[in-house]
């Protein structure tokens, strides 16, 4: 990553990233660059954009980035996602890695979460309390709780084996849901 990072943000051109450099950064788009870790992420506590598509990171953890809206690590090859303490993370953006394990903690404002095309067989989306639009499909899935989502709107499960009966609704909420089997 930092290669990466002094590449486009290195202002003083120096060889390494000072603080007031990375503090500087707000969109942080690092696109098929090699990258193997989600460390360093901690260093760009103003980003409200991070895009990490297409690198391999088997193990991501994000966490403590207090202005972070957007995240996306598609096509990544994460088996373990961890969001912790995430107070603006507004859209997260997964799809098509083999994550089995997925936590997110203290995400209050959570409204899009997509992670479809991953290998999982239980999702806990109840702390998502904003939650708006989920796509699940393409997983392991066979039951899904979103009793805890009283603000889903639309919910795709498509190509995990459910049927509307798997699903457990909430008594506010009536999402639109796509992909279930008759």
């Amino acid at each position: 990553m930092e290669k990466a990072v002094l590449e486009n943000f290195d202002l003083n051109k120096n060889g390494s990233l000072e603080k007031f450099e990375a503090e500087m950064i707000s969109n942080l788009f690092l696109v098929q660059k090699n990258i193997t870790s989600t460390d360093d992420l901690n260093l760009f506590t103003n980003a409200k954009m991070i895009v990490l598509d297409d690198n391999t990171i088997p193990l991501a953890t994000v966490k403590d980035l207090k202005n972070l809206a957007l995240f996306s690590c598609t096509g990544c090859k994460i088996s373990t996602f961890k969001a912790e303490n995430l107070k603006s993370l507004a859209s997260l953006y997964l799809d098509n890695n083999s994550i089995e394990n997925f936590s997110v903690k203290l995400t209050p404002r959570i409204d899009q979460l997509t992670i479809s095309l991953n290998k999982l067989k239980t999702i806990d989306v109840s702390s998502l309390k904003n939650l708006r639009k989920l796509n699940v499909e393409h997983n392991q899935l066979q039951k899904l709780d979103i009793t805890g989502n009283p603000d889903l709107q639309t919910l795709n499960v498509g190509g995990n084996k459910m049927k509307e009966t798997d699903i457990k609704k909430g008594t506010k909420s009536n999402p639109t849901i796509f992909g279930t089997e008759q």
